[in-house]
């Protein structure tokens, strides 16, 4: 079953906030949380409205999670730190860096302020978008992840996972006592009206298969995704998985038949990122085109490998 509309209840005291687009997950004991994503700059007045509705104060959340660096999952974060300034922030190690580093924040600066002037244009946003705090490019880590860290919440255990193949920094956070998941965008793109994916393997393709089958594994009965959905039930997290693997292995193969075909990576990248920018315009057009030739390089690269 799929979970859209934010604020919701969407397993054992796991909360999805913010929009459907663009979630956030409020992992809720009785005296605090943790935030797991740092979503949007334009989502934090929505936020701000939601905390009040669930009667949250602002030393409530002691923990913001980064799932990995890419703009549109840690641009709310100074925001998140003015609402709960006892908050501290926890990313992957090439996370924590990336955040650091001043070229990396002020272009993501500018992705935010694109994606906001789209959710406010699709009347998503409906308030006056908050902007992150003006002052140095950096975004600060107080804490760095690995593999097998736990995040504890009262009497709540999550493990962290090194899930790469989206991008080197990702990781994924598993509560296996109550068998809920937080994978970000190690599946891609979901597009739940079509029941479609645009995988999205931007450091690997072979590491992204080996993230989504190892995730696939771990039997979770709620599976919250970063973009669009949060799923319920054991069994439709199952399809869920299978139908990510199988259009993951559907787009390799097309990019690598139409390569070997004679297609000129440029045009073969300007078409898939006219497709994906047709079902999902929330940037220009050349944002998806050059996205999609970092998939032709990863899928042709693998290729190679292989032989």
């Amino acid at each position: 079953m799929l979970k859209q509309n934010p604020p919701v209840e969407v397993g054992d005291r796991l909360w999805m906030l913010g929009t459907a687009a663009y979630p956030l997950y409020l992992v809720r004991g009785q005296n605090e949380g943790a935030i797991v994503e740092g979503g949007v700059s334009a989502v934090a007045t929505l936020l701000r409205r939601q905390f009040t509705h669930l009667g949250l104060s602002p030393d409530f959340v002691r923990q913001i999670v980064v799932t990995h660096a890419h703009p549109d999952h840690v641009m709310a974060i100074p925001l998140l730190r003015e609402m709960f300034p006892g908050a501290t922030v926890a990313a992957s190690t090439v996370a924590a860096a990336t955040l650091g580093t001043e070229k990396a924040v002020a272009f993501f600066r500018q992705v935010d302020a694109a994606l906001t002037a789209a959710l406010v244009k699709e009347e998503v946003i409906t308030d006056q978008p908050s902007l992150p705090p003006q002052g140095e490019n950096r975004i600060a880590v107080d804490r760095v992840l690995h593999e097998g860290d736990a995040i504890a919440v009262e009497d709540m255990a999550w493990t962290v996972l090194e899930t790469p193949g989206h991008s080197d920094c990702s990781i994924s956070l598993h509560d296996p006592a109550r068998r809920l998941l937080v994978i970000s965008d190690a599946t891609g793109y979901y597009m739940p009206e079509s029941n479609s994916w645009w995988p999205n393997y931007f450091s690997g393709y072979a590491a992204y298969v080996r993230s989504i089958e190892r995730l696939a594994g771990l039997d979770a009965q709620v599976l919250c995704l970063s973009h669009n959905a949060a799923i319920t039930g054991a069994e439709d997290i199952r399809d869920y998985f299978a139908g990510a693997l199988a259009a993951t292995r559907q787009y390799h193969e097309r990019i690598v038949a139409e390569s070997r075909s004679g297609k000129p990576a440029r045009q073969l990248a300007e078409e898939l990122g006219a497709e994906i920018y047709q079902q999902a315009p929330l940037l220009p057009l050349e944002f998806f085109q050059k996205n999609c030739s970092l998939l032709i390089k990863q899928s042709l690269q693998f290729e190679e490998k292989a032989k």
